[in-house]
């Protein structure tokens, strides 16, 4: 008998299959990964974006024909302060023009944050500063393309001032996927997806030497033309402790399979050494982890000056992994941490089922997990597609600190990759002897009626061992978002709910993302984003940040309780509506 909660029926997944070409070659994609022979889309939207650049160059992307539209709380844990809004409102913009659907450029999500002092730098994707110019009777180009963006408080957090993060020199390119950090001495450092002046994309890295008021051009850690989701971590040296590394991982999407790349700099940017780190092979057993990876996410124990890099690794089949890397000299050389759970195919392996729904995000957007809200719809080959989605990844969450190692991840109530029914909790586990062992699982959030979704975890670390924090996103029943922020007091032994805190103080509904512009036909399905800078389904972003320091956790996330009133346009399906876009919001938290 067939599975009933599986993504497809036989003659359906070999329809699939037969459309979308052999699963050898679905596996061969950069950028994807293949579940029970449908291409799932990995890429980050800064990826997706660098993909368009390389293709078109700065020339703005054509319009598809679109449609005229027809508890209580402990007294330790507690808010410091009201939800305060990091980007600069004034900076969203639209654009319109007689030929063409209006250019609402209102998206600042995805974030990233680090504090030092009363120095804060939180960093985001952001559409707002991409200005167009008319090159033709129904043409346009980008005068540039920065979508990675920062804001900077220096009073602790009460007042913000945002910009653009400078590209290389001579380029007009940065591709988003932030990733900040601090050292000792105060200097943030960020890093970055983005291209050089000759158009080839990048892994790179700005510094900001006065709290975070002004930036370095970026400096190239590696030319990579599939680089994607790089994370940025400061830590020690563990020969000399005294000195401070930046270390910079990512996923490098080649046509042999995915990589994990590794860059360092021991001088505090002015140079860069890069390289290969694993680049895993593919496995006969579908089941079994394939050359499919992404969403490494570094920590460096600031007492030890241990590197770690935990990462997502796919199958092909309905359960995924997470392993740990670690070196012990400064990322000379790695080695793999062990989970030892009984059953799974390799001990250094932590099997997990990958949270959210599979849905259409249209043929530019792709087969994603996602959470959504809002009436389904019929998108290509039988898959269910959502106006209102929001993409999700698998990311782990990781902090380490003088040989504890502490691991968060979100991961679905179900056996089934995708399925519809699943919900989706938090899960935290530690190690007390630097990976050697590992505590059991314990659940993060608590179980609420109500309260169906749970994801994109960030995790932060104090000097206090008892205290971790975990920030996550949580999806009501009716669609609706907050953030939510778990704290334990003994290590994560356990997380109580009287311990929990609700960060966000407006629950926000999900913008229009995923929009039809036409029937799905032979295939193709035009879908837009309303921010049409933005790939379609991507909404709050793919992660969420928090950062610890001096008792205070300062968490950043993508909100969407303001709104955007497109004009009015017979080439626009919203035309003259209001709905939900996307700012960054700060609050800081006490919790002890």
């Amino acid at each position: 008998m067939g599975n009933p909660h599986r993504l497809l029926s036989v003659p359906l997944y070999l329809a699939v299959a037969a459309t979308l070409c052999s699963a050898s070659a679905l596996a061969a994609a950069p950028g994807h990964t293949t579940k029970h022979g449908v291409d799932v889309d990995i890429r980050s939207a800064g990826r997706q974006v660098a993909d368009e650049v390389a293709e078109f160059g700065n020339a703005a992307p054509q319009d598809a024909v679109s449609p005229i539209p027809g508890q209580s709380v402990a007294s330790q844990v507690k808010l410091k302060g009201s939800n305060v809004q990091a980007n600069n409102a004034a900076l969203d913009n639209i654009q319109t023009y007689s030929f063409t659907r209006p250019f609402i450029k209102y998206t600042q999500s995805e974030t990233s944050i680090a504090a030092s002092g009363r120095n804060i730098v939180a960093t985001y994707n952001n559409s707002a500063d991409q200005p167009l110019v008319q090159t033709g009777p129904t043409s346009l180009a980008f005068v540039h393309r920065f979508l990675s963006g920062y804001s900077v408080s220096n009073d602790g957090g009460a007042t913000w001032a945002s910009g653009s993060m400078p590209p290389i020199a001579g380029s007009i390119f940065t591709f988003g996927d932030p990733s900040v950090g601090v050292d000792r001495k105060g200097n943030f450092y960020f890093a970055t997806l983005g291209a050089n002046a000759a158009g080839l994309s990048t892994i790179q890295v700005n510094k900001s030497v006065n709290g975070g008021r002004s930036w370095s051009d970026a400096a190239v850690v590696q030319q990579d033309n599939g680089g994607d989701k790089e994370w940025l971590a400061v830590g020690p040296d563990p020969a000399a402790m005294n000195r401070d590394n930046v270390y910079v991982t990512w996923t490098s999407f080649q046509a042999s399979g995915a990589q994990l790349r590794f860059g360092r700099t021991t001088d505090g940017g002015a140079t860069w050494q890069a390289k290969t780190i694993f680049a895993p092979p593919p496995n006969a057993n579908p089941d079994f982890p394939q050359n499919s990876l992404q969403f490494s996410n570094p920590a460096v124990d600031r007492i030890t000056g241990v590197l770690y890099v935990p990462f997502a690794r796919f199958s092909n089949g309905d359960q995924d992994f997470l392993q740990i890397m670690v070196s012990k000299d400064a990322g000379e050389t790695f080695s793999f941490l062990n989970f030892n759970v009984p059953g799974a195919p390799d001990p250094t392996l932590l099997p997990l089922v990958q949270p959210g729904r599979l849905i259409d995000c249209g043929t530019s957007g792709g087969f994603r997990l996602a959470i959504h809200a809002g009436t389904q719809s019929t998108g290509r080959f039988g898959q269910p597609t959502f106006v209102q989605a929001s993409r999700l990844t698998v990311q782990p969450a990781f902090a380490a600190r003088n040989g504890v190692l502490y691991l968060a991840w979100s991961q679905s109530t179900s056996t089934f990759f995708g399925d519809p029914t699943s919900n989706t909790n938090v899960m935290f586990m530690r190690s007390d002897d630097g990976g050697a062992t590992w505590s059991a699982p314990v659940q993060v959030n608590p179980t609420v009626v109500g309260n169906t979704q749970h994801v994109l975890p960030a995790l932060s670390i104090d000097s206090d061992p008892n205290d971790v924090h975990v920030a996550y996103y949580t999806q009501h029943a009716d669609g609706t978002v907050d953030v939510d922020m778990a704290n334990s007091h003994d290590r994560g032994v356990t997380f109580p709910a009287k311990r929990a805190i609700r960060v966000s103080s407006q629950t926000t509904a999900l913008a229009p993302t995923n929009i039809p512009l036409s029937a799905p036909s032979g295939g193709t399905f035009n879908t837009t984003n309303y921010d049409r800078l933005i790939r379609p389904c991507y909404n709050l972003g793919e992660y969420l940040s928090v950062d610890s320091a001096n008792g205070t956790v300062h968490a950043l996330w993508g909100d969407s309780r303001n709104s955007v009133t497109h004009p009015v346009s017979g080439f626009d399906p919203l035309s003259g509506q209001t709905h939900p876009q996307q700012d960054v919001f700060y609050q800081a938290v006490k919790a002890q």
